[in-house]
């Protein structure tokens, strides 16, 4: 088949969603037990970070170096930020519930707050891919990249939510299920590859500054 050995847009296209579903496969593997989601999604971020900077490093071994490297420090956040967000699912819930003057107010504070919640979660596991240190240090670093970058950062963090509000909002709909699996065959996968588009070159600046300071 001539066309497979074709060096076309359509050829490197086909090529490229073989790659991510290839990787969406692992994640879903080294997701299994739920606490190792963290170390999963690092490791996918690993894999589709190399594709942006257009390394050609191996997906399979690139998943797994980062998977065993970024292990702890990937869970540690993955904990973190679950507990996190369960406080403030809490909080947004008890706040609509309750009858008091200032309720606005308090739903205003926690939505704020759950904004940072989501910019730093939405970008927390690229950045323990691509940068080391401690996970605070990550974070703060991540953090502050993504509060200067402006609708780019919305960007990421709309993708990085809106599959799944979309499939919640299917849930009682007969099209779930094939909604479902295609989610599960790619759809992480390519969440993480669009993200990393900008991301590779958004780390890859701050590197550059980095290293000329």
């Amino acid at each position: 088949m001539k066309f497979l050995q074709d060096d076309t847009v359509l050829t490197r296209a086909l090529s490229r969603f073989i790659e991510i579903v290839l990787a969406n496969a692992l994640w879903l593997i080294g997701s299994l037990p739920v606490f190792t989601a963290g170390a999963s999604t690092t490791a996918l971020y690993s894999v589709t970070l190399s594709m942006a900077e257009g390394d050609g490093q191996g997906i399979i071994s690139t998943f797994f170096a980062s998977y065993k490297k970024n292990f702890l420090r990937s869970t540690a956040v993955f904990f973190a930020l679950l507990f996190a967000g369960v406080f403030l699912a809490a909080d947004l819930w008890s706040a609509a519930h309750w009858d008091v003057p200032f309720q606005f107010i308090l739903e205003i504070l926690i939505l704020s707050a759950g904004y940072f919640y989501l910019l730093i979660a939405s970008h927390a596991f690229a950045g323990l891919a691509y940068f080391s240190g401690s996970p605070f240090h990550v974070l703060k670093k991540v953090f502050g990249l993504a509060v200067r970058n402006g609708i780019y950062t919305v960007f990421v963090m709309v993708l990085s939510v809106f599959p799944f509000l979309f499939l919640a909002k299917q849930f009682a709909s007969v099209y779930f299920g094939q909604w479902l699996i295609l989610f599960l065959l790619f759809g992480n996968g390519l969440i993480a590859y669009l993200n990393s588009l900008h991301l590779a070159r958004l780390f890859a600046s701050d590197a550059q500054r980095g290293a000329g300071a």
